[in-house]
């Protein structure tokens, strides 16, 4: 095997290390303080910031991996965080490599925006749509707040996603 596919699999088992490591962090209660109980959706920001520096395909299978995870523990199971993270991981891979460039600015706007349309789209098909009439109470109440503390975790992920693609960075071949 190549020298560059050993480190592009070397990489990619590390994401998913720490994919499996951050789902543990994110569903286990007490290992993350909630604040005035917000709590942090720690996998948005790992999968935005992994697929800004892997692209498309790459974020696209490593969200739905992520989402897959919460799915395994969620209430419903029906797919709906996999579904999610996998439109989350190819779009902002899509974008990168698009429109946008990559800095921790653009990490900060990408999970705001992925953080936000999560938590409006679980707000409507989750709890409005199940007849609870104080959907729009529980989105300012607990949903945004949990959103601004998920920012706060962009840069720590942004930061070491960044340091291991520098370290297993895939040299051109001719």
């Amino acid at each position: 095997m190549r020298r560059n596919t050993k480190l592009l699999i070397v990489r990619r088992l590390i994401f998913a290390l720490v994919i499996l490591i951050t789902h543990v962090l994110q569903n286990s209660s007490g290992l993350v303080p909630t604040v005035f109980g917000a709590r942090a959706f720690l996998i948005i920001p790992l999968v935005v910031c992994i697929a800004m520096f892997e692209r498309e395909l790459a974020g696209a299978l490593l969200g739905l991996f992520a989402g897959a995870l919460w799915d395994g523990v969620s209430g419903t199971g029906d797919g709906y965080y996999a579904l999610f993270f996998m439109a989350v991981g190819a779009i902002c891979g899509f974008l990168i490599n698009v429109l946008m460039r990559n800095h921790l600015l653009t990490a900060i706007i990408l999970c705001a925006f992925s953080a936000l349309t999560f938590s409006g789209m679980y707000t409507v098909f989750f709890i409005t749509a199940q007849g609870v009439d104080s959907g729009g109470y529980l989105f300012l109440r607990y949903y945004l707040p949990s959103c601004v503390y998920t920012l706060l975790f962009v840069p720590l992920y942004y930061l070491f996603v960044r340091e291991i693609m520098r370290r297993t960075a895939v040299e051109d071949e001719d």
